[in-house]
C-alpha cells in the first residue's frame, strides 16, 4: 500500500502545472498593467488607485504560486538523480512550463516503475465536477481582469421586467474573496432548483428502501422465460422512462447485480447488459422530457439571465424532446436486438468471448435474491410512476399548445370554494419548481407511510436520500455562483455577442457547429445541471437569443441535453459509465469496439433531428 508522501508525489504533475501557470499569467498580469493603463484615455483610464490594486492582486497569484511551485519541486528533488535535478531547477527558473514537462516524464516513469513490480493496476477516478468548476471559475476571474486591464470597465445590458426595456449596467469585477463567494451566492440563487432535488432524492430513497422497483423487475423476468430477447425492448423502455423523467444515471448501478444473470442466461454478453442499462437510461436523459438536472435547470438558468420578454416553461418544446426520445429509444433498442441476437447465434463474435468464464462465475442468477412483489409493492411502484406521469402532464402548457383552459378554470374554481386545501399551486400545465417539489413531497410521505417501521427509520430515509444529492446541490451552487460572475462582469455578454455572429451566418450550420461545441464542453463538464447553469443560461442562450436569424431556445436546450447525455454515454469522465463497465467486468476497450457504431449512428441522428428542428413550427421545438 502506498504512503501519504508516495500518493502526494504521485499527485505532484497536476499541482505543479496548475501552480506554473497561474505564476505566469500573474507574472503576464503585472507586466501588462503599466503598459495597458498607458495606452487607455478617459473614460476608460484607470487611477492610481485601480492600478495599485491590480498591482496587488498580480503580487498575490505570483507570490502564492511561487511558493506552491518550490513546495512541490522539493518533492520533485527527492525522486531524481543529482544531475537531473539540478538540470530541472535550470529549466523551472527559466521556462517553468517544460519544467511542468520534465516534472511529467520524471514522475510518470518512476510510476510505471512501480506499478511494474506491484503489479497492480488501480483505476483512476475522475476528477470531481465541482473541483473542475472552481479551477474554471478561477481561469474566468484571471481572464476578465485581463479585459478590465486591457479595456477599461465597461457596461453590459440587462433586460428590466418592470420596464420590458434593455438597460445598461455598470460591469462587476470580482476580487479574490469573490471566488469563494460565488458559490454562496449560487446557493443563495439556485436555492428552489436545490430544494426540489433534495426532495427528489428522499422519494427515489424511500423507494429503494421498499425494494418494489427490484421486485418488479424480477416479476417481469419469471414471466419472460422463454422470451429471453423481449427484454431488452422491456428493459431498456424502462430505463429510459427514468431517465427521461429523473434523470437516472447513478440509480442504475444496482441493476447490473439483476439484470447482467439474466442476460447472460438468456445467451446474451456481458456487453448486451452494459448497452441495456446504460444507453437504456442515458438515451432517456439524451430526451430528457422532464428531467429536472437538464431541462429544469436549463430553463431556471435562462430565466435568470432576464433577457427574454416572457420566461421559459418546462413545457416548452417538450414535444420535440419527446420525438428526441422515441426516434433514439428505437435506434438503441434495435441496434441493441440487433446484436444480442448475432452473439447468441455466434458467442465468438463477442468481443468478450473470453471472459464469458469471468462473467458466468461473478454474475449467477439467484431467484432467491429478488425480493418478492408483495402488495405494498405494487401499490408503491404505481404511486412511484403516478408521481411522474404527473409530473409530465403538470409541466406541458396544455392552455399555450390546444388552447384548452380547463386547468386553469378548475384551479380558479378551488380557489375560489376550497381556499382550504391550496391556493398557491397553480394549474396544472403551469408548475415549476415549488410545485413539482410539492408534488414528491406528498407522494414521499404516501409511500413511506405505506412502507412504514418507525418514525426513526422515516427521518432516516428522508436524510440518506437528500444527502445522496448534496454533491449534486454543491455542482449547481458553484455553476450558478460562475454563471453570476459571467453576467456580472459582462463577460457572458461579450461571449454571447462574439458567438451570435458566428451563429448568424446559416442557421443550419450554425445549429450544428453549436451542438458539436456542446459535446466538446460536455466532455470537461458531464454533469448535466452544471452544464445547464455554467455554459447554457449565460453563454449559449443569449448568443442564440442575439443572432439575427432566430433560434429557438427550448430547441437549443434540446440539443445541450443530446449532446450532453451522448457523451455521458462514453466519456472516462463520466463516473456512472466507467463504474458501470467496471461492474459488468466490462474492460472500457471492448465497450468501445462494440458500441463505437451505435454512439456514431445516434450522434449523426443527433444532427439530423436538430436540422429538422430548424424548420419545425414554434408549437413544436418551443419558443
Amino acid at each position: 500500500m502506498k504512503s501519504s508522501n508516495q500518493k502526494y508525489i504521485n499527485q505532484i504533475p497536476k499541482r505543479i502545472l496548475i501552480s506554473t501557470l497561474t505564476f505566469t499569467f500573474g507574472f503576464i498580469f503585472l507586466i501588462l498593467i503599466p503598459t495597458v493603463s498607458s495606452h487607455l484615455t478617459a473614460p476608460t483610464k484607470l487611477s492610481s488607485a485601480q492600478i495599485t490594486g491590480a498591482y496587488i492582486n498580480g503580487a498575490i497569484i505570483v507570490a502564492v504560486s511561487l511558493i506552491w511551485l518550490a513546495f512541490n519541486t522539493y518533492y520533485v528533488q527527492k525522486q531524481i538523480k543529482p544531475f537531473e535535478r539540478k538540470t530541472l531547477l535550470l529549466i523551472m527558473m527559466w521556462t517553468p512550463l517544460a519544467g511542468v514537462i520534465v516534472n511529467f516524464i520524471l514522475i510518470r516513469q518512476e510510476k510505471r516503475n512501480s506499478n511494474n513490480h506491484s503489479k497492480t493496476n488501480t483505476s483512476k477516478e475522475p476528477m470531481p465536477v465541482q473541483i473542475l468548476l472552481v479551477i474554471l471559475t478561477i481561469v474566468v476571474v484571471l481572464v476578465i481582469w485581463i479585459v478590465y486591464i486591457t479595456m477599461g470597465n465597461r457596461q453590459h445590458s440587462v433586460y428590466d421586467p418592470q420596464t420590458g426595456k434593455t438597460i445598461q449596467v455598470d460591469n462587476t469585477i470580482p476580487g479574490i474573496f469573490d471566488i469563494f463567494l460565488s458559490p454562496i451566492k449560487g446557493f443563495i440563487d439556485s436555492a428552489e432548483i436545490i430544494v426540489y432535488l433534495l426532495i427528489m432524492g428522499a422519494f427515489l430513497q424511500v423507494v429503494n428502501t421498499s425494494k418494489a422497483l427490484e421486485a418488479g423487475i424480477g416479476k417481469l423476468v419469471k414471466k419472460l422465460r422463454g422470451k429471453e430477447l423481449i427484454i431488452i425492448p422491456i428493459f431498456m423502455l424502462l430505463f429510459s422512462i427514468g431517465g427521461a423523467t429523473f434523470g437516472m444515471c447513478e440509480e442504475t448501478i444496482p441493476f447490473y447485480a439483476i439484470v447482467m444473470p439474466i442476460v447472460l442466461a438468456a445467451g446474451f454478453d456481458g456487453i448486451t447488459g452494459v448497452i441495456i442499462i446504460l444507453f437504456g437510461a442515458g438515451l432517456g436523459v439524451c430526451a430528457s422530457i422532464v428531467n429536472p438536472f437538464m431541462i429544469m435547470t436549463a430553463v431556471d438558468a435562462v430565466n435568470k439571465q432576464g433577457f427574454l420578454p416572457t420566461p421559459l416553461s418546462t413545457g416548452d418544446g417538450i414535444v420535440f424532446r419527446v420525438i428526441i426520445y422515441f426516434v433514439f429509444l428505437a435506434i438503441g433498442i434495435t441496434f441493441t436486438m440487433l446484436y444480442a441476437n448475432k452473439v447468441r447465434k455466434n458467442p465468438k463474435k463477442s468481443y468478450v468471448y473470453d471472459l464469458r468464464n469471468v462473467h458466468s462465475q461473478t454474475f449467477k442468477f439467484d431467484h432467491s435474491v429478488v425480493p418478492e412483489f408483495t402488495l405494498k409493492r405494487k401499490v408503491t411502484l404505481i404511486i412511484f410512476t403516478l408521481c411522474f406521469v404527473l409530473l409530465i402532464i403538470g409541466a406541458i402548457p396544455w392552455s399555450d399548445i390546444t388552447g384548452w383552459n380547463g386547468f386553469n378554470w378548475l384551479d380558479n374554481w378551488l380557489t375560489t370554494n376550497f381556499p382550504f386545501i391550496a391556493t398557491g399551486v397553480g394549474a396544472i400545465g403551469s408548475w415549476y419548481l415549488a410545485s413539482f417539489a410539492l408534488l414528491f413531497l406528498v407522494g414521499t410521505i404516501i409511500m413511506a407511510t405505506l412502507n412504514w417501521t418507525n418514525v426513526n427509520d422515516f427521518y432516516k430515509n428522508i436524510v440518506i436520500g437528500a444527502k445522496e444529492f448534496l454533491s449534486i446541490s454543491f455542482v449547481i451552487a458553484v455553476a450558478r455562483g460562475l454563471s453570476l460572475i459571467l453576467t456580472d462582469s459582462g463577460l457572458a455578454e461579450m461571449i454571447a455577442n462574439g458567438a451570435s455572429h458566428a451563429l448568424s451566418i446559416n442557421s443550419i450550420l450554425g445549429v450544428v457547429i453549436l451542438f458539436l461545441a456542446f459535446v466538446l464542453i460536455s466532455i470537461f463538464i458531464p454533469s448535466t445541471s452544471g452544464f445547464a447553469y455554467t455554459i447554457y443560461g449565460p453563454l449559449a442562450a443569449p448568443a442564440m437569443f442575439n443572432a439575427s436569424i432566430p433560434y429557438s431556445i427550448s430547441g437549443g436546450i434540446a440539443s445541450s441535453s443530446m449532446a450532453n447525455g451522448l457523451v455521458n454515454l462514453a466519456s472516462p469522465t463520466a463516473g456512472p459509465f466507467v463504474i458501470g463497465c467496471a461492474m459488468a467486468k466490462v474492460p472500457l476497450k471492448y465497450f468501445y469496439k462494440s458500441a463505437w457504431k451505435l454512439l456514431a449512428i445516434l450522434l449523426g441522428t443527433a444532427i439530423v433531428l436538430l436540422i429538422i428542428g430548424t424548420l419545425l413550427p414554434q408549437s413544436i421545438v418551443g419558443k
